[in-house]
């Protein structure tokens, strides 16, 4: 009799094959498209998508976060340096003496005008410390009214900080600094007469509200994509843009109030460069003051 037939063993299963990751041919569309502009694809249908589901905030806002990221960014670097400055003397403090001797003598500045410009830079930068915090704050609450209160306070700080500092390192001259505190006392000066005033001329009023809306023209018509213009015009906002566009002279407070609130969430949507580029341009001085007015 033969001997049995061994039994067949099972073949442990086959591992499934690894997914082959998803290459973007150069030539296909979003390869090229990625190519040229630097983004994958992708990542802008997802700006549009945040755009119509509301998620992108209005250009004031947008500013509002990128001065706030500015401002961030400063404060670091204002207590890295404050760390520097530590260490250094801690390092160098057997010494301290002498070298402060050959600075003063090697210095464009006396001693007592380096005393002043150093307690002045503190000053500077313990407001700058105490401001931080509220203008947080009424970010994150939306409290435009302090924004718009605290933004050119904590503006004027970081660019006479920036000052002083050259100043004080020999890269700027004490000139610039007093000529930049006695066009800051003469505009404060022409802040309180316009303050004693019970309004503005509506002439001036008008003007400049002309002036923004043939601003707010051009940059609807250079830098919203043409399915984002088709989708505006179909919404309620559109007819509130017509109307006053057409006729701003004409048109009232309240009317002018929609206008810009129709318009600053419809700009919110433009692409992050071309924001920058007009936030850095003349023509964002009319607009903050158009919503300072009517926001």
């Amino acid at each position: 009799m033969p001997p049995p037939k061994p039994a067949i063993e099972a073949l442990p299963p086959s591992p499934a094959p690894a997914p082959e990751p998803e290459v973007v041919e150069e030539d296909s569309y979003s390869g090229l498209y990625a190519k040229k502009s630097g983004k994958p694809l992708q990542q802008v249908y997802g700006h549009i998508d945040r755009i119509s589901q509301g998620e992108i905030g209005s250009l004031l806002d947008r500013y509002s976060d990128r001065f706030g990221h500015e401002l961030d960014r400063d404060i670091i670097v204002m207590r890295k340096e404050e760390r520097d400055d530590k260490v250094a003397e801690v390092r160098d403090s057997p010494t301290v003496q002498l070298l402060n001797q050959e600075e003063e003598e090697q210095s464009h500045l006396d001693g007592n005008t380096l005393v002043e410009l150093n307690t002045q830079l503190t000053t500077i930068e313990d407001e700058l410390r105490r401001l931080k915090p509220e203008y947080q704050s009424a970010k994150d609450e939306g409290d435009r009214e302090l924004l718009r209160e605290l933004r050119p306070m904590l503006e004027s700080l970081m660019s006479e900080r920036k000052l002083v500092k050259a100043v004080i390192a020999g890269e700027a001259d004490i000139d610039e600094l007093i000529e930049s505190d006695d066009e800051e006392e003469y505009e404060a000066e022409v802040d309180e007469e316009e303050e004693s005033y019970v309004a503005e001329p509506a002439d001036e009023s008008d003007d400049l509200f002309l002036e923004f809306v043939s601003i707010v023209d051009a940059l609807l018509g250079s830098n919203l994509p043409e399915d984002k213009i088709e989708e505006f015009t179909k919404s309620d906002g559109f007819e509130v843009y017509r109307s006053v566009g057409s006729s701003p002279e004409n048109s009232t407070e309240d009317d002018r109030s929609e206008f810009f609130s129709v318009v600053d969430t419809l700009l919110g949507g433009m692409p992050e460069d071309a924001i920058a580029e007009f936030v850095d341009s003349e023509e964002f001085e009319t607009y903050r003051a158009i919503g300072a007015m009517y926001s």
